[in-house]
């Protein structure tokens, strides 16, 4: 099961935007989450086209797959 830490923000076009981590670490502290994400929009460093890209948290979250394979690498 292959595990995945969703940050996602609001462009200033009112899109959503994703920040994807791999592997993240388990039960993460809400408010430390939030902080970074902050400090993300803080930055202002992320623009296309005039855009900006993040401009506000629209939430966080885990996101879990499951794969099964039919059938396998040879």
């Amino acid at each position: 099961m292959a595990k995945r830490l969703e940050l996602r923000f609001e462009t200033g076009e009112g899109k959503t935007k994703v920040i994807g981590i791999d592997q993240p670490l388990e039960n993460l502290d809400p408010l430390v989450v939030q902080s970074a994400m902050e400090q993300i929009i803080g930055q202002d460093m992320f623009e296309v086209e005039g855009i900006k890209q993040f401009t506000k948290i629209k939430d966080a979250r885990y996101v879990t797959r499951t794969v099964e394979d039919i059938i396998e690498e040879a």
